[in-house]
């Protein structure tokens, strides 16, 4: 039951988080080529607002991916404004380490990382609710969740992204089977540092970002339509895409994978005491705690002198997810 080569125009195609950056892209494409595109996400920046306002084949969805009833509307949502379930479904809402999610700030006392619920949950089950939908009326179709280069390596300083990444990875691999059995294939997407919204300021700054030769979202875009076009990518590909004088894509094998090529990497001595510039907010934060006893017992690593911030999820502006601080 090969998936084969597919032609977009005429299918419908979800999209989270495709109202910023790579994503965005993505739906600018697949909508160039004839594709009914649902845009879901929290908000919608002014270019993706524009675009929506411009092409009646690109709706927009108001999208919690957090939320399972949310993503379970992505198949009836879209069935009833254009007539069919999609086809296509690519799972590409994230974040990055942000000040509400974060392993070494540490604002997430009481309950879970909520960045495993944006970067892995929702992925996971939206492909789970596309299989349902695509069987149930037999027919074919793409998920792609969207991984990173980090999910074929670690980074100290972001170690929960990277993990999320690794599972990402370790989740498309496992649908390999899919395909052959059931008509639906899950490929995903490594690409080393892109140039978006994901890279704040203070990211920007702290990575010397300026220094890194980096992909432009769009390089990234056009190498997942590709992926979802393509019947000779099978279910359980990865694909890898790095700056390399220009982007450069190789399919990653299972077993006994060579480093990237291109892009920039954290180079550490083994043998220096010296903390490299980008580890170093790391072993600020190690600092505090160290020798704090009790006292940092059920409080934010981030804390000053006593008093706690309370982090929470606002909505998203501009295509990223914002934190809150409020004085508890």
């Amino acid at each position: 039951m090969e998936v084969g080569d597919i032609d977009l125009k005429d299918k419908v195609v979800v999209v989270t988080g495709g109202g910023s950056g790579i994503c965005l892209c993505f739906v600018k494409r697949a909508a160039d080529l004839g594709a009914k595109v649902v845009i879901a996400d929290l908000a919608l920046t002014s270019e993706a607002e524009k675009l929506v306002n411009d092409n009646d084949s690109v709706i927009f969805q108001k999208t919690d991916v957090t939320k399972w009833d949310q993503l379970k509307a992505l198949v009836t949502g879209p069935k009833e404004k254009f007539g069919s379930i999609p086809e296509v479904y690519v799972a590409g809402a994230g974040v990055f380490e942000p000040k509400f999610s974060n392993f070494w700030q540490d604002p997430e006392q009481d309950d879970r990382y909520a960045m495993t619920d944006i970067n892995v949950d929702h992925p996971v089950k939206l492909t789970r609710v596309a299989m349902r939908a695509l069987v149930g009326e037999n027919k074919k179709g793409v998920v792609l969740p969207i991984a990173s280069v980090g999910g074929l390596a670690g980074s100290y300083n972001c170690p929960l992204y990277i993990a999320t990444k690794h599972a990402i990875v370790g989740f498309t691999k496992s649908m390999k089977f899919l395909e052959k059995y059931e008509g639906i294939k899950v490929v995903t997407i490594c690409p080393g540092a892109v140039d978006t919204p994901l890279w704040t300021e203070e990211k920007r700054t702290r990575s010397n970002f300026e220094s890194i030769e980096a992909l432009r979202p769009d390089d990234v875009a056009k190498a997942m339509i590709d992926l979802v076009m393509e019947g000779k990518y099978k279910s359980g590909t990865v694909l890898e895409i790095m700056p390399n004088n220009g982007p450069k894509t190789r399919v990653v094998p299972e077993w006994n994978i060579d480093p990237p090529q291109g892009g920039s990497l954290t180079k550490t001595d083994p043998n220096s005491t010296e903390v490299p510039a980008p580890f170093k907010e790391m072993k600020e934060v190690m600092d505090r705690e160290r020798g704090s006893g009790s006292k940092m017992n059920g409080t934010s690593s981030g804390q000053t002198g006593g008093h706690r911030k309370k982090i929470s999820i606002s909505q998203k502006t501009s295509g990223l997810w914002q934190a809150v601080e409020e004085d508890e």
